[in-house]
């Protein structure tokens, strides 16, 4: 203790006698930084300094440029703060301590109920103050995933997750702790649809807005919440439905290439192997009659001799037609092309020959699976039961056990059931002279049109267990895969091009619900296949983009690598906004006319202008990788000096070309609108680069002092709180550094003495070698009191300590 007293004392006495001799540091308060001075600091990007003149802070390089550690998997989360840390206004808002009066004025009740006491949003203040004074360490990071996991449980742990999720989890969350509405319950309306009683669209649209903030007021919806316009027509009627509803970010489809894949099993009657797998490349537009066609020039098949069914475990599912559309066939169905002999002509001695098709299944009725490939076989119509069964088995002999079929002269061994026939009377009698001439086979024979393939009957051939273990031998169901299956499946990760405009026409046109989605139209009160379309009614002024670049295939959920261009200035959302009568006086630009705000909100214009729709990119969240494993970072503008950064968790670079920001990667895009402005009764903020007018110059003072009994274990993730404290000492601290994340650029020469004793570039990564030194982390002076903010090493468990005058 005596040794460090010592070590402590000579750090103090260097810095004294440093900050004695520097007059930048011992000015008095209120007097600030000369214009010469000032002008220098503005005009330098790899050592900035800016004096608070009411509390003397010190802001070391680009004030928000400053990496986040890496706390186990954390880097969607890592992204999504950078994005939200450049939001400028949000920031603001934060920093500035502005939500500290909606914090008071909140609805404590909801808060408990739906947020989180306020926790999150302080710790995300916090956070954010860290990172626009250059103050942050991984300590601070660490108590917010903390904080997030307490009231989240899949937060806890080291698991990856979704950046989007989380992003709309920590709106929502930071919303519910800054609500102000008073009301508790949305007040019930007696909905009228637009156009009936003479009501327009605008004002259902501010009735719904109405009712919605009766129990959600925030500043956080102030800036991200906007309406979407939801409609659906009645096909028969042309009647309509409209609602209206609010969205924080808005998820938009990414076009595909105007071929789409299919994977089809072609059965061959005398080719082996029996079953082949193709991988197939049909226009989007196409339909199974040219699904056939591109099948019988890759299979040597006739197209006239083609069967497509789809195939579930139970047995055969849906037989398609020529003139069916290529999209009936979905990406999970498991489909098969059925080859089928030609059909002898009827002859006097057989008469007429029926096509029968069949797939074999362990149990009875709807139960049981099937085992083994579809069968094909032609038969007189006028054979018994006896003679059917043993052609079935016959076709069947290479999977049977030697000796089976002439068994079935001692009595039936399975169970034909019609696919198709009636009802109830589906099964064909054994003791009947000619089974096929049944009513439920005429029934199957008329549902089969020409355009399903040659005339055939499918059946289900059902075993009961016992008789398929005595005779089958072989169930196996072996499919030989060709290497055009795996050549489709790479050329759908490869990238194609779009453009977000293209995006946004996707996400409105016009949708056909399906069969098995009904709705109940309000006129004809019938369910109807109703068509759906989507639309923006209004626009934010914090809008956010998700690109939906997950989907999932017959197989597995894939990444969409597709490049989708868009613009970093001058996004125009006016062609996506639906058309309305702008004179009507009921027509407003947001929220301002509906609800009581937080006061340090700013003026809107009550109409909307051309303008107003205009955008600029400033923060684009990016995953890298795939479904197998993936990494997010951010692009980020920062506003005090123009420039666009590249957050990859701690490290951080100065992008020389802006156009880099647009690429495959890119997933959630963040723009703010271009007549956005910063006005406030506490603050003045500019987003000219470079300029110290900037609100970031003049935050109020920033001094972080851990929570006690606190260590900045980074591995202590997961963890309930009592947890936390009893084990901090058994588990073993990740191997990274903790040294400063304060910014890109070095200490300036000029400052080694007063802001470190052993200066170092001030940006890390994590895979640093262990830092074992003592580090001054943040000095200044308030007044004539000198304050210094230091690091322990690693041994000591990473414990930041804050000293006021106080020597040991």
């Amino acid at each position: 203790m005596k040794s460090m007293g010592n070590l402590m004392h000579k750090i103090m006495s260097s810095i004294s006698i440093s900050s004695t001799g520097n007059n930048s540091f011992a000015t008095p308060a209120g007097n600030g930084l000369s214009r010469h001075r000032r002008a220098s600091i503005s005009a330098s990007t790899s050592d900035m300094r800016s004096h608070n003149s009411r509390n003397n802070i010190v802001i070391k390089s680009t004030p928000g440029v400053t990496g986040l550690r890496n706390h186990g998997n954390t880097c969607f989360m890592n992204a999504v703060l950078q994005c939200i840390c450049h939001t400028d206004i949000l920031a603001e808002y934060f920093v500035m301590d502005q939500y500290k009066i909606d914090l008071t004025r909140r609805n404590k009740k909801n808060s408990k109920k739906f947020g989180t006491r306020g926790e999150v949003t302080e710790q995300l203040a916090l956070l954010l103050k860290s990172l626009w004074s250059c103050q942050y360490t991984p300590e601070i990071s660490n108590q917010f995933k903390t904080i997030v996991g307490k009231y989240e449980s899949q937060y806890l742990g080291t698991n990856q997750h979704d950046a989007q999720e989380f992003l709309l989890w920590l709106l929502d969350k930071v919303h519910e702790d800054l609500n102000t509405a008073t009301k508790k319950k949305y007040k019930k309306i007696k909905f009228i649809y637009p156009g009936s009683q003479g009501r327009a669209e605008e004002a259902v649209a501010a009735e719904a807005l109405s009712n919605h903030m009766r129990c959600n007021s925030s500043f956080v919806h102030d800036l991200f919440q906007a309406l979407y316009r939801s409609s659906l027509t009645c096909p028969k009627c042309q009647s309509r439905s409209i609602t209206f509803d609010p969205f924080l970010c808005v998820s938009i489809p990414i076009p595909q290439r105007q071929m789409r894949p299919v994977y089809v099993t072609v059965v061959y009657l005398n080719q082996q192997p029996k079953q082949v797998r193709l991988g197939l490349s049909i226009n989007s537009q196409a339909n199974i009659r040219e699904l056939k066609e591109v099948l019988a020039a890759d299979s040597a098949i006739p197209d006239d001799k083609i069967v497509i069914t789809e195939l579930v475990p139970e047995g055969f599912h849906h037989t398609f037609s020529d003139s069916q559309p290529l999209s009936s066939i979905h990406e999970n169905d498991n489909i098969f092309a059925i080859q089928v002999p030609a059909i002898k002509p009827v002859n006097p001695r057989d008469g007429e020959y029926l096509l029968l098709v069949w797939i074999n299944r362990l149990g009875t009725g709807c139960q049981g699976k099937r085992f083994g490939c579809p069968y094909v076989k032609e038969v007189p119509r006028e054979c018994t039961f006896q003679e059917l069964e043993t052609a079935v088995l016959s076709t069947m002999s290479g999977i049977l056990k030697n000796g089976v079929v002439e068994q079935v002269k001692h009595g039936p061994i399975v169970r034909f059931r019609v696919v198709d026939g009636i009802p109830g009377k589906c099964y064909l009698p054994y003791d009947v002279d000619h089974p096929l001439y049944m009513p439920t086979v005429d029934k199957a024979i008329s549902l089969c049109d020409d355009e399903r393939g040659p005339k055939h009957v499918k059946l289900i051939v059902e075993w009961d267990l016992e008789t398929r273990k005595e005779m089958v031998l072989n169930i196996d169901d072996f499919i030989e895969e060709h290497s055009s299956v795996n050549q489709l499946k790479n050329q759908e990760t490869q990238s194609a091009t779009a453009t977000l405009g293209e995006c946004f026409e996707l996400y409105t046109q016009e949708e056909k619900l399906g069969p098995e989605n009904p709705w109940m139209c309000p006129s004809c009160k019938q369910l109807r296949q109703g068509v759906k379309r989507l639309g923006l009614w209004t626009v934010p002024d914090i809008l956010v983009i998700h690109m939906k670049r997950f989907r999932q295939t017959s197989t597995q959920r894939i990444k969409l690598n597709t490049l989708v261009e868009f613009p970093t200035v001058g996004l125009d959302m006016s062609s996506h906004i639906v058309g309305r009568n702008f004179n009507n006086n009921l027509h407003t630009n947001g929220y301002s006319t509906l609800s009581y705000w937080s006061p340090w909100r700013r003026h809107r214009s009550r109409y909307v202008r051309n303008d107003d729709n205009l955008y600029d990119l400033y923060a684009v969240c990016n995953h890298h990788g795939n479904m197998q494993g993936g990494h997010y970072t951010a692009y980020c503008k920062n506003p005090t000096d123009g420039n666009w950064y590249s957050f990859d968790d701690t490290k951080v670079e100065q992008l020389q070309n802006e156009a880099d920001v647009v690429s495959p990667h890119a997933y959630i895009l963040f723009y703010q609108k271009s007549t956005l402005t910063h006005s406030s009764t506490s603050s003045s903020s500019s987003s000219s680069s470079g300029s110290s007018d900037h609100w970031a110059y003049h935050m109020p003072n920033f001094n972080y002092a851990p929570p006690k009994f606190s260590k900045s274990q980074d591995n202590l993730v997961g963890l309930k709180d009592d947890e936390f404290r009893h084990n901090s000492r058994k588990l073993n601290p990740f191997t990274r550094g903790i040294r400063p994340y304060c910014s890109m650029a070095p200490i300036g020469s000029h400052q080694k003495k007063t802001e470190a004793v052993i200066a170092e570039p001030d940006h890390y990564s994590d895979d640093d070698e262990q830092y074992n030194k003592v580090c001054i982390t943040e000095s200044r002076v308030e007044g004539s009191h000198f304050i210094a903010q230091w690091s322990m090493p690693r041994h000591y468990d990473c414990l930041f300590m804050s000293y006021n005058d106080v020597m040991l």
